[in-house]
């Protein structure tokens, strides 16, 4: 199958993933875990951690240590989470880092050597490797059956047990899905940074007459009305179906998934880092 890419307006290939569609999918994600664990568990926004960190200072303060641990556990699965994304990245990838061009003074053939394979823990990655399958698809997949999971617990049990899943499944989407557009930066699973740059680059448009920030202001609007669309939706669902409305989202995960195979089928991601071409300088000299 051709792999079929996005070209922005600067003629960089991008990823399907960094297409704004793709982005609203992504963003539309984010709004409805939050609405779903503030609705259904626990009245908490579980995918961003500013409220949990400023929950455990309180708790501190008032030396009330069941609540500290309660503010602490979903932080320490929003790191587990950036540390399960960041280590797909490297074993599916497998990135290479290439030694760098020989300096002044030493040989050509002193500096031909391998490039360094970056293989965290020896994890056993060459079945992914043979099948060329995709890091950010087996993030996806992982969302897809953390969450599933979360809409098998009952509403009976405690939220922390809830609030953790969707905290660790977010973690692996926030890290895995950075930029959109002409490499724009965005959060998909919170606002707070889109508004500020929307605002920026309506600011920029308006006042400062840069007519290339004003398709980048109705981008960054998009994203942060397909975020309040997931959460209006989230609300609602949440209301009828209860803790198995999170499977709306793995609906959403899915559809992400199908959208990954059918556009980037055959892409091998990071691809073949070449060494550098060393020439020789002035201080390189032979035996003779």
């Amino acid at each position: 199958m051709q792999n079929k890419s996005i070209v922005p307006d600067g003629g960089k290939k991008a990823e399907i993933t960094e297409a704004l569609g793709f982005g609203m999918l992504l963003a539309a994600m984010g709004g409805f875990m939050d609405a779903y664990s503030y609705t259904v568990r626990g009245r908490v926004f579980a995918t961003g951690q500013t409220g949990n960190l400023v929950l455990g200072a309180f708790s501190l303060a008032k030396q009330d240590f069941k609540g500290l641990g309660h503010a602490m556990v979903p932080i320490v699965a929003f790191w587990i989470g950036i540390f399960a994304a960041q280590h797909l990245s490297y074993i599916l990838n497998e990135e290479r880092i290439p030694r760098p061009a020989a300096p002044m003074g030493i040989c050509k053939e002193a500096s031909r050597r391998k490039p360094v394979y970056v293989r965290p823990f020896r994890f056993p990655y060459t079945i992914f490797q043979k099948k060329r399958v995709k890091w950010k698809a087996v993030v996806l997949f992982a969302e897809l059956m953390i969450l599933f999971g979360v809409g098998l617990l009952p509403c009976s049990v405690p939220d922390i047990l809830a609030n953790t899943g969707i905290s660790l499944s977010a973690a692996m989407q926030y890290s895995s899905f950075r930029t959109f557009g002409e490499s724009a930066a965005y959060a998909p699973i919170f606002c707070t940074g889109n508004m500020r740059s929307c605002a920026e680059m309506f600011y920029k448009w308006i006042v400062g007459k840069d007519k290339g920030s004003m398709k980048k202001a109705f981008h960054y609007t998009a994203i942060l009305i397909a975020f309040f669309s997931g959460a209006v939706f989230g609300v609602k669902s949440s209301g009828i179906y209860r803790e198995k409305a999170i499977w709306f989202v793995c609906a959403l995960l899915g559809l992400a998934l199908f959208i990954l195979h059918k556009y980037s089928a055959g892409c091998s991601g990071i691809g073949d880092i070449k060494e550098p071409a060393v020439k020789d300088g002035p201080g390189c000299r032979g035996n003779g």
